[in-house]
């Protein structure tokens, strides 16, 4: 990987690499930064613990996203892989008492707080799928989600079927963590980083070490993708790594849709330098892209919801936290 097409820095301040995970790509041993970012990691990986020996003791059910618990499978190693956020799928009904075990250990909401009047819950439950929150002193960032994506790329019903059907355990830090089994995390990654256009490298190497690490029961993923009418998006991971990582084995794949104009617009944003600075026509690009996604109606409507909920959010729905 002499010649990858990143330069280090790049790797790290704009697709959010550690240090450890450029060495592996570039085949070089750079000690510089390691340290300080694997202290930094460590912090977080101790109030990863605390706080779900805490969500244990309240009966409240997660599952953790990537984060820790990813790395640590990946890479035997949970402070491998950087993270900025510390990931939860918690149960709609426990999310009232997963933010007040957050604010109880100082955790404050960083858009907004958690609405009170129950119409304003209900729409922000229903178009979005997250809420953040930030601990000022630590800066430990903790997004808690009530569905895996804000999209309606299948029926809810559906997915959280699935979500439910495929779950596995892992022992971690001498305690027992609900996840994904192979095939569902694998799905969850290329659909997360598809929708995002891949504009992080980390999400595509993720896919990449998953894909040379776990065993993939062919069958039960193409059923998965089937079930969640992603092809496009597993055709455009396909696509991306073939650029990216030529020697990677690829998802298996039982229909090749239509790639060129979403690989394209792929490679325009993982290129980007100032991904955060777009002009309102790059914005009405990526709205397009984000709509061509999945197909069916019901989802082109929902990203239109959470288009228009986005800016409504912003002016009158809530006043941002302080």
């Amino acid at each position: 990987m002499q010649n990858f097409p990143v330069s280090r820095k790049l790797l790290h301040q704009r697709h959010r690499l550690s240090h450890q995970q450029i060495d592996d790509l570039l085949q070089e041993k750079n000690p510089q930064g390691i340290l300080s970012e694997k202290f930094e990691q460590l912090l977080q990986i101790r109030e990863f613990i605390r706080l779900t020996d805490e969500f244990r003791e309240a009966g409240i059910s997660f599952t953790p996203l990537k984060g820790p618990i990813l790395s640590h499978r990946l890479h035997e190693d949970a402070s491998h892989r950087f993270s900025n956020d510390l990931d939860f799928l918690i149960p709609l009904n426990s999310i009232k008492k997963a933010i007040s075990i957050l604010k109880k250990n100082g955790y404050q909401p960083h858009f907004f707080p958690w609405p009170e009047d129950p119409k304003k819950e209900r729409r922000l439950t229903r178009l979005s799928n997250q809420i953040l929150f930030v601990h000022p002193e630590k800066q430990v960032n903790i997004e808690i989600h009530w569905k895996l994506f804000k999209s309606a790329i299948t029926n809810s019903k559906v997915l959280a079927k699935l979500v439910e059907l495929n779950r596995d355990e892992i022992v971690f830090q001498k305690r027992q963590f609900q996840i994904f089994n192979n095939e569902f995390e694998l799905l969850y990654l290329v659909i997360h980083g598809g929708l995002h256009a891949w504009f992080r490298l980390k999400w595509l190497v993720d896919v990449k070490d998953y894909l040379e690490k776990f065993p993939i029961d062919t069958e039960k993923f193409t059923r998965l993708v089937h079930q969640c009418n992603a092809s496009r998006m597993v055709a455009l991971c396909n696509a991306t790594l073939s650029i990216y990582f030529p020697d990677c084995p690829l998802l298996p794949c039982k229909l090749i849709p239509k790639t060129e104009k979403r690989l394209n617009f792929t490679l325009t944003q993982i290129k980007n330098e100032e991904y955060y600075n777009k002009s309102f026509a790059e914005r009405v690009k990526t709205y397009w892209f984000e709509i061509k996604c999945f197909p069916g109606f019901r989802f082109k409507l929902s990203i239109l919801g959470i288009i228009s909920y986005g800016k409504y959010l912003k002016v009158f729905e809530f006043q941002p936290s302080a």
